[in-house]
């Protein structure tokens, strides 16, 4: 399998998780190099990570990845927890609430890297603030340092853990300052798939 990506990338770090779990071994292309951001584009029209060339599919988009990769190893005791009945529901919600807040943080981030000053400009303001409401509402949803009373991570503790880790090393939201988001960060960062996928520095 290749993975067109970053290892900074929140959305590559899922995919890469889940096939450290299971055992699907891959090899990189990081799209932060010229080649292999082009070599990215020739494969997905919509420029974004991550991105995968598996059994003759060229497929993108973490969730659809994540869905094949699940159905390819039906069975596998280190797939993510599946929910069920309205707990799919409230799980969906939780990764859509989990995905806006890093997709805000994002466009602040690259808008500041491009010399803007994104204190003076009302639609980041907004976007600063919709990451706060987002994280205010997922720490009311947590039970300790999981979704529901099954101690097996999901995608919703994967997506959270991904982008709160993400939001700590571009230093976009003072995650290690919350008691709550740093516990969550200390309790799971001990995963070794999560050891596996260490962001640098």
């Amino acid at each position: 399998m290749k993975l067109y990506g970053s290892i900074t990338s929140p959305f590559v770090r899922r995919v890469r998780f889940l096939c450290n779990e299971i055992g699907q071994p891959f090899e990189l292309i990081d799209s932060l190099t010229d080649h292999g951001q082009s070599a990215m584009r020739e494969k997905n029209p919509i420029w974004k990570v991550p991105c995968i060339e598996i059994d003759g599919l060229v497929i993108w988009d973490s969730h659809t990845i994540i869905d094949y990769l699940t159905e390819k190893f039906a069975g596998n005791p280190k797939l993510l927890r599946k929910p069920e009945g309205v707990e799919r529901w409230r799980e969906r919600n939780l990764v859509t609430a989990a995905d806006g807040c890093v997709e805000s943080a994002i466009n602040v981030f690259y808008l500041r890297k491009d010399g803007v000053k994104t204190e003076e400009v009302a639609y980041l303001q907004k976007q600063r603030a919709r990451v706060e409401s987002i994280l205010n509402w997922i720490k009311s949803q947590m039970l300790g340092h999981y979704f529901t009373n099954e101690a097996k991570i999901g995608l919703s503790e994967l997506t959270l853990y991904c982008i709160l880790d993400w939001l700590r090393f571009r230093e976009m939201y003072p995650v290690l300052q919350d008691p709550v988001l740093k516990a969550y960060l200390e309790f799971h960062g001990q995963h070794p798939s999560f050891q596996a996928t260490k962001l640098p520095g």
